[in-house]
């Protein structure tokens, strides 16, 4: 790229540059621009580089607003003593530069005219620059006393031969202090080492985007989740809340068997990655299992048939008395009408009673008892009814075996497909190419159903094979479904239930005592309910005889 100020080649060059030791700059520049991974570092890094390559009293870097701007990065002048913006610097407090006003190239600035033209700019002297408009900088001599002599104004640009920012020097210097123009070769030398800056500055914004990029994916998998199933669209979303106030509870504790473990931002960022995704397969799950309110629901709630099929049987009963009672009448028989009467008074109360029955389990919110099992076998025996011709049972088999659970909602074969998600989760996290920082991620969201006994899913795995983050999103996704105020099959549970069923848990040997200890004693679950649940279920808890905690030694 030919500079787009043309002048003749000057040999005078800083010392150092003639003795070669730009090499060794070089080399330890490399390094510390290739691991430097802070683009506000990076972009204070590339200047002091090449203002040092270069022996430059004053420089400034510039990055490129969004909306087309270039935004003071870095500010230094050794003369006044100024370091503005930068890692260490003062906060740079002058305006940004436009790059177009009113829709056209702003030439009043060398730094605009340099990105919009795509060219270095090189000025031996900014007080004979006539192709120029100095005046900026004459105006800012003159109310700081300094004097701006020669300019070197560099765009830089990433793989795709974008400009990415700009690089601005002032007033190189000769071994005896004295202010010379940049020769070509000096320009040459700086723009090599702007061009490693660039890379470097590139590679950052990559990795960062990449990462913003990821993490949105995962949330947008949650946000599809919600679209499918709000609540568990809510649950995706509080999981890696409460996974992230667990760890950092666990990470903060400085005794008992946890007090060795430790979090950098880096791992804090993949466990919640991994929060993100723990659910990701339920995105298959059918909608009438994940939506399934109640025992008899579909894609709507059968006992609404069974109603009609109750209010049918009812009005057959009816018209099979009153035929009876109408032939007694006839046969002038008061006592049988009465018999009759009494009998179809105790039918349609039984009726009434039993179709009570059946509305209230199949709301599915309490344990069920082997009599009203017994109940409900004996109402699918007793009542018939006779539709288009054909006698017809009360209830089907399928509506036997959905009124029959036991607890909850779900049949077993329903719950087996709801089991399944933790399959189609494994399967897209397993195709997921995860970059080396976030190689856990499958492991730590693949861990909230497995036990420490080797009797979870979806690998049995036993509590030496997971790790300390697999384990605790196990403790935090059962206390979120717990607590959750959102489920349409039950009522959220006080704080005391949800701990007493963790600490049952944890006695089962299916939780890990230890994150069990932190998440009580850090009051993990206060901070939790007060900010995603209801305040209201924050009841008197014994800790006493709360199973499965020991205290914290």
């Amino acid at each position: 790229m030919a500079p787009l100020y043309i002048q003749k080649s000057s040999k005078n060059m800083p010392q150092h540059i003639k003795d070669k030791t730009y090499l060794h700059h070089f080399i330890d520049i490399s390094i510390r621009l290739t691991t430097e991974k802070d683009s506000s570092k990076l972009l204070d890094e590339i200047l002091q580089v090449v203002m040092a390559i270069s022996n430059s009293d004053a420089g400034s870097i510039y990055s490129i607003t969004d909306d087309k701007k270039l935004k003071f990065e870095t500010v230094i002048n050794k003369s006044l003593d100024l370091y503005l913006g930068g890692h260490l610097g003062n906060p740079v407090d002058f305006p940004s530069i436009d790059l177009f006003i009113n829709g056209e190239e702003n030439e009043a600035a060398i730094v605009a005219l340099a990105v919009n033209s795509g060219k270095v700019i090189n000025i031996p002297d900014v007080y004979d620059a006539l192709p120029f408009d100095m005046s900026a900088a004459r105006e800012i001599d003159a109310r700081t006393g300094y004097r701006t002599k020669s300019m070197l104004t560099i765009p830089l640009k990433d793989h795709n031969d974008d400009i990415i920012g700009v690089i601005q020097l002032i007033n190189v210097k000769d071994e005896n202090d004295q202010i010379i123009p940049f020769s070509e070769d000096l320009v040459t030398l700086i723009r090599s080492f702007a061009s490693l800056g660039a890379i470097s500055l590139t590679n950052s914004t990559l990795i960062k985007d990449m990462e913003v990029l990821f993490s949105t994916f995962a949330e947008a998998i949650a946000m599809a989740i919600d679209e499918k199933s709000p609540h568990t669209g809510g649950h995706c979303k509080r999981v890696p809340a409460l996974t992230l106030m667990l760890a950092d509870a666990v990470h903060e504790i400085d005794k008992g068997p946890l007090a060795e473990f430790t979090m950098s931002p880096a791992d804090r960022h993949e466990l919640n990655v991994a929060g993100w995704l723990h659910d990701c397969g339920k995105i298959a799950t059918p909608d009438h299992i994940m939506e399934k309110s109640t025992k008899l629901e579909t894609i709507f709630d059968r006992i609404a048939f069974i109603d009609a099929k109750f209010e049918i049987i009812s009005r057959d009963l009816e018209l099979s008395y009153q035929q009876q009672i109408i032939s007694a009448l006839k046969q002038n028989k008061p006592i049988e009408v009465l018999q009759f009467e009494r009998l179809l008074d105790t039918e349609l109360k039984q009726l009434a009673l039993d179709r009570a029955l059946l509305q209230r389990v199949n709301i599915g919110g309490e344990f069920l008892g082997e009599e009203e099992q017994a109940h409900i076998i004996r109402i699918s025996k007793q009542y018939s009814l006779k539709i288009n011709g054909e006698q017809t049972p009360l209830l089907t088999a399928d509506e036997v075996e959905n009124l029959m659970i036991r607890r909850g909602t779900l049949t077993q074969g329903e719950r087996d497909v709801m089991k399944r998600h933790m399959d189609i989760t494994k399967n897209i996290l397993d195709i997921l190419p995860f970059p080396k920082h976030l190689s856990n991620v499958a492991e730590y969201a693949l861990g909230h159903h497995e036990k420490l006994d080797g009797t979870g899913y979806p690998r049995g795995l036993t509590k030496d094979q997971m790790s300390v983050p697999a384990r605790l999103m196990a403790i935090t996704d059962i206390f979120e479904a717990l607590s959750a105020v959102d489920r349409p099959y039950k009522k959220a549970k006080p704080v005391s239930e949800c701990l007493n069923i963790l600490g049952t848990m944890v006695s089962n040997n299916h939780l890990d005592p230890d994150i069990f200890a932190v998440f009580i004693e850090s009051e993990v679950y206060k901070q939790y309910i007060n900010e995603f649940a209801n305040p209201e279920q924050l009841d008197k808890v014994d800790f006493d005889k709360l199973p499965g905690y020991t205290p914290i030694n």
